[in-house]
């Protein structure tokens, strides 16, 4: 079945890779994506010749209530919490004009599981379970209850499947470069990466024993575009209260993760220096905007949902494998932003 899809994120990280996968498919959907800035939607003109761009930005209310109205399935991947945006995608897709249930997947982070450590104050610390999202997903559904500021997770929630079939899907840290027209780096390993480049040594937050998942973008991206497939085969056992997919492949601590991109400067000769820096929240909060909750807190995942419902698997390299491509575009960057200020 084609799908009239909406889309949001386009020119970014997350949502470039998933629109780079969909313009792959069999099936030949009719993708419009919102994008603010006129030249970001020529690129992606450029590059999507059958995708139609409408300009606009997320505080356009009326728009995008008009696009979630008009949409089979809306891709929300611009943002984890902008609230005008999402209210506008709820109440579009519950227009009482709709023919047939729309579908909203939406992407969101896995820091919802660091609440407790934030609270406390406790960053680099090994703490909290691993979350499986068939086997724990009362609990999960409890920590977004529990947490009213994730205004959008809890939004997602509260819809009547009937009338909106939805999917949360919490990322952990994403890495590899996407394939989108805009954005192609992440945040967390290209941070540690910048850090250490810069400073002739790495760095981890305390004692650097607290642990993410991982999950590659093009692996997160096959995710989505499994939902979307699962839309428009018309597959219900997908959709259900439960609504919550955790992607992951593997977890690593964020010690580690610091002495391997500073392994990985060395062999590239970038550093010197064997030294991993224990630095406090406060202080890295000074370095990383909102260091202390993504470099320094716990979100460990089991993707088990997708794999039974979606048959998805995660298959491109981990994010050891990943780490000295990392560093290396990450000098490269560097480089050319010494270049252009020379």
């Amino acid at each position: 079945m084609t799908l009239k899809v909406f889309l949001t994120g386009a020119s970014g990280y997350i949502g470039g890779e998933v629109l780079n996968q969909i313009s792959r498919l069999d099936a030949s959907h009719h993708v419009r994506c919102l994008v603010r800035d006129k030249g970001k939607g020529a690129a992606i003109k450029e590059t999507y010749q059958k995708v139609e761009v409408v300009e606009g930005d997320l505080d356009d209310a009326s728009l995008i209530e008009s696009e979630a109205k008009a949409a089979d399935v809306v891709l929300h991947l611009a943002s984890t919490r902008h609230e005008v945006s999402t209210r506008a995608i709820v109440k579009g897709l519950n227009d009482t004009g709709r023919q047939k249930a729309g579908y909203w997947l939406q992407i969101s982070g896995a820091s919802m599981f660091a609440g407790p450590q934030m609270k406390a104050g406790t960053y680099g610390e090994a703490e909290g379970k691993t979350y499986d999202d068939i086997a724990d997903v009362e609990e999960i559904r409890a920590v977004i209850r529990a947490s009213p500021g994730r205004i959008v997770d809890n939004l997602v929630l509260d819809q009547d499947q009937e009338q909106v079939k939805t999917a949360l899907v919490p990322g952990p840290i994403i890495y590899g470069k996407g394939r989108g027209p805009g954005n192609t780096r992440t945040v967390q390993g290209p941070a540690i990466a910048e850090y250490t480049i810069k400073n002739g040594e790495s760095f981890q937050v305390g004692k650097g024993e607290n642990v993410w998942s991982t999950i590659h973008v093009a692996d997160i991206a096959k995710l989505f575009v499994s939902l979307l497939s699962a839309a428009a085969d018309g597959k219900n056992d997908v959709w259900n209260e439960d609504r919550i997919f955790l992607p992951e492949n593997g977890q690593i601590a964020f010690g580690k993760f610091a002495r391997l991109i500073s392994k990985a400067a060395r062999d590239q000769d970038l550093i010197k220096s064997d030294n991993i820096k224990s630095l406090s929240g406060k202080e890295i909060d000074q370095v990383v905007p909102h260091g202390s909750i993504i470099l320094g807190t716990n979100a460990k995942l089991s993707s088990s949902r997708a794999q039974k419902y979606l048959d998805w698997k995660p298959t491109e390299v981990s994010l050891e494998e990943d780490i000295p491509r990392m560093v290396a575009e990450e000098a490269e960057r560097l480089r050319d932003g010494n270049k252009s200020t020379s």
